[in-house]
């Protein structure tokens, strides 16, 4: 709010999942990894994706969709009324930038394929929706895995529900990938007393088991593909 240094979390910290993993206990209104209605050739990437952590993000680059906001590190929502945009500011990572335009215009017919896509955002009462489309596919949609193609259209709803809380709802519309539409979603909390701060993505990254392999096996020999 006005006045205060603080930043936007998933409720769950570091741990905040998008889908339940079929080996633990479930999060109500979260799909298991086993439900979410994935093609075939999408799931084996997923299962691949599992058991050898490669993520873009931690290679320092953007992360669209849900992956922004499951991340530590936290983000800043600014709405600037005189550009009609709002802003998306990430911590840590990249630490990149998001526009959403609220002026009432639609997607470019030729759009450039990139990490955010193209989003447009609208207010249904106390909930914001945006809806972006132009994505490209060198990120994960959140830090288990789960893939996409350059069809994806993503509808996000972000609902204040109380003065820490922020509800966050998507659906996944990618027919490149999926067999169907499908939603999920988690909340952010409001955390007072802290604020943007400079961090640098470099190559001396002190989490190799992020970076190539798993915690229990590190192999640096190996093709490293996002």
């Amino acid at each position: 709010m006005a006045g205060e240094n603080a930043l936007w979390l998933p409720a769950g910290g570091g741990g905040e999942r998008f889908v339940n993993a079929d080996n633990a206990d479930p999060v109500p209104d979260k799909l298991r990894v086993s439900e979410v209605p994935l093609q075939d050739w999408a799931r084996a990437i997923l299962n691949y994706r599992i058991d050898n952590q490669l993520e873009p993000h931690t290679r320092c680059k953007p992360s669209g969709g849900p992956r922004q906001f499951l991340t530590p590190y936290g983000v800043e929502i600014v709405e600037i009324p005189d550009l009609q945009q709002i802003l998306i500011f990430d911590l840590g990572g990249p630490h990149t930038y998001r526009a959403i335009f609220m002026d009432g215009r639609q997607h470019p017919k030729d759009l450039t394929a990139s990490y955010y896509g193209h989003s447009t955002g609208r207010w249904d009462g106390d909930t914001l929706v945006i809806d972006t489309v132009g994505f490209n596919e060198k990120f994960w949609i959140d830090r288990q895995g789960t893939p996409h193609t350059d069809k994806l259209h993503m509808t996000e709803k972000l609902t204040r529900t109380d003065y820490n809380t922020i509800k966050y709802d998507v659906t996944i519309d990618d027919p490149g990938a999926y067999t169907k539409p499908w939603s999920s979603g988690f909340n952010f909390r409001w955390t007072t007393n802290s604020e943007l701060f400079e961090y640098v993505c470099q190559d001396n990254n002190y989490a190799p088991e992020l970076m190539v392999g798993t915690q229990e096996f590190v192999d640096r020999t190996s093709k490293i593909v996002p």
